[in-house]
């Protein structure tokens, strides 16, 4: 299992967002797809950022209710290219869940990009997510298909 690459098990569409769009949006957008982090893409779906629910959380404890108030200059609401990290740390489809499982744990993350290095210009597309979850969905049916192998079996084969 820790030679699979993670292009089996990650998810290919990867909800995203720009980073011109307001912060307000990617929380509502992380609430509807039931996720907590988005890739952050420009016009060319280059990878750019990634902003997860705690810079939401963070900027929201902050005080600045997603935007950026002064006194006599308007509402400016805050833009996702604002508060996003822009050195993400992602890794390759053809990686292995062994790889990915270690970069999770060295990161403390719960989820990373995953991209792939187009040939003609050298940079990395994003081509999908891929969580602890995506590992623990592999591990669960893995499982389930052992369970199940053993269930059909003779039962003197099955106590050897």
């Amino acid at each position: 299992m820790h030679r699979l690459s993670v292009q089996a098990i990650m998810r290919p569409a990867a909800v995203t967002i720009g980073p011109d769009e307001l912060v307000i949006e990617a929380a509502a957008r992380m609430e509807e797809h039931n996720i907590r982090r988005l890739p952050v893409v420009d016009e060319d779906e280059r990878l750019i950022g990634i902003v997860t629910d705690s810079d939401v959380l963070e900027v929201e404890s902050a005080g600045s209710a997603l935007n950026a108030y002064e006194p006599d200059a308007g509402e400016e609401w805050l833009a996702v290219a604002d508060i996003m990290t822009r050195e993400v740390v992602t890794i390759p489809a053809g990686a292995t869940v062994g790889e990915l499982a270690q970069l999770l744990l060295d990161n403390k993350f719960g989820g990373v990009p995953v991209v792939e290095r187009d040939p003609a210009t050298g940079e990395n597309r994003l081509v999908g997510m891929v969580t602890e979850m995506d590992i623990f969905r592999y591990i669960a049916a893995a499982h389930a298909q052992e369970l199940s192998a053993l269930i059909g079996m003779p039962a003197t084969s099955a106590a050897r």
